[in-house]
């Protein structure tokens, strides 16, 4: 009989669902990371770099001041050239934007309205570019940060004995 409810009482531990602990911040509090693609058009890459510069990096680094945007990086694919092969225009680039938590993600719009607000306009020397001209959005994925403890979000409480 004693055997019996030792092991339901085990069989019951490993079904207890736990939200979070003190070793792990909840989802909520995770950081959420960003990945939108972009396809830069035909002979447009220098001028789709420098709009980013103006407007994407801009805003985010006032962003990462302000602490709502944890880093961000803007990442161009590269291609490996052999001799005799054809030079090639790269034409995608990757932004990835990691943000605090899923708070600071659901109000990123607001956030960077008002501090597109703030900023000037345009600085000296940078050519004005209309956004539709120089590239196109592709795709666009959030991703939150796993947990690496092997658990996912189930715990196991053991029995006491």
């Amino acid at each position: 009989m004693r055997g019996r409810i030792t092991a339901g009482l085990f069989l019951c531990s490993l079904f207890i669902v736990v939200g979070g602990d003190a070793q792990r911040p909840a989802i909520s509090e995770s950081p959420v990371w960003t990945m939108e693609f972009i396809k830069i058009y035909p002979e447009k890459s220098g001028l789709a770099l420098g709009y980013l510069d103006e407007h994407w990096m801009r805003i985010r680094q006032e962003a990462n001041r302000q602490g709502e945007v944890l880093s961000y990086h803007r990442i161009a694919e590269t291609v490996v050239m052999t001799p005799g092969a054809k030079s090639i225009e790269r034409n995608t680039i990757v932004l990835l934007t990691e943000y605090k938590n899923m708070a600071a993600f659901l109000g990123r719009e607001k956030l960077f309205a008002s501090i597109r607000e703030r900023l000037p306009n345009s600085r000296p020397g940078v050519v004005r570019q209309r956004q539709e001209d120089l590239y196109e959005p592709i795709d666009a994925r959030m991703f939150v940060e796993v947990p690496d403890d092997g658990t996912g979000l189930f715990k196991l409480i053991p029995a006491k004995q």
